[in-house]
């Protein structure tokens, strides 16, 4: 009998070691519960019940689903914040980041004919200026809008004419040009009585104005707001 018990420890053992060598092992818990352990991966035993080891599905899901979003719709004041960093980046030329912005966000920095308008402005070709204006008509988001842009932009024709000294010039411009629009008629009157400038200096003085140049004509772009007014 004795030898019958020893044989069977033996057994015992031999089991517990080859489980270990397979990659087996088994630790008994005080509630009736076995936990074994095969490749990395526990397994829990209760009266024949296994644990599978749990999947990873529920997270990749959630994570998929959260890496689809549905894209935010931009309001009118987001998109005018957005092209105006976008063109502050394009100042400073940083135009791969411009790129990517106006990628991402779906907008677009300027429209075409604005940039051409914009160019005309900067170089003081006006003539071309007026004509860009008139391709910008469609774009308005509010048709009198076309009206003011081009009172501005007569206005810093004007002024510049007469820093020349081609007063003859600024004269047409004021009378045949400036007047007819009918807009802003005491402007007008105020801008005709700097006809009366003896040199450029009072000029700039009584106008307050920077002169011809970058600097002026930077702000009177500002004052037009291209981007505002052209629909994106």
């Amino acid at each position: 009998m004795q030898s019958n018990g020893a044989g069977q420890d033996r057994g015992s053992e031999l089991s517990c070691r080859n489980g270990t060598q397979n990659g087996e092992s088994g630790v008994a818990h005080t509630n009736g519960l076995v936990s074994v352990t095969n490749n990395g991966n526990t397994v829990s035993n209760n009266n024949g019940m296994s644990a599978q080891p749990a999947s990873n599905n529920t997270s990749s899901a959630s994570d998929s689903n959260s890496g689809v979003k549905k894209k935010k719709r931009l309001s009118q004041s987001e998109e005018d914040v957005i092209r105006l960093i976008g063109q502050h980046l394009h100042d400073l030329g940083l135009n791969q980041t411009v790129d990517l912005l106006m990628q991402e966000s779906g907008c677009r920095l300027e429209h075409p004919s604005a940039t051409k308008f914009r160019n005309h402005v900067m170089e003081g070709e006006w003539d071309k200026a007026e004509s860009d204006l008139n391709e910008l008509k469609a774009l308005m988001h509010s048709p009198s809008a076309i009206v003011r842009m081009k009172f501005l932009l007569l206005q810093q024709k004007y002024l510049e004419y007469l820093e020349d000294g081609r007063v003859l010039e600024a004269l047409q411009v004021l009378r045949a040009e400036l007047t007819p629009l009918k807009y802003n008629t005491e402007r007008i009157h105020i801008l005709s009585g700097y006809l009366m400038c003896s040199h450029a200096e009072d000029l700039r003085a009584k106008a307050e104005w920077e002169g011809k140049g970058t600097a002026s004509r930077t702000k009177l772009l500002d004052k037009l707001q291209i981007h505002q007014c052209i629909a994106g």
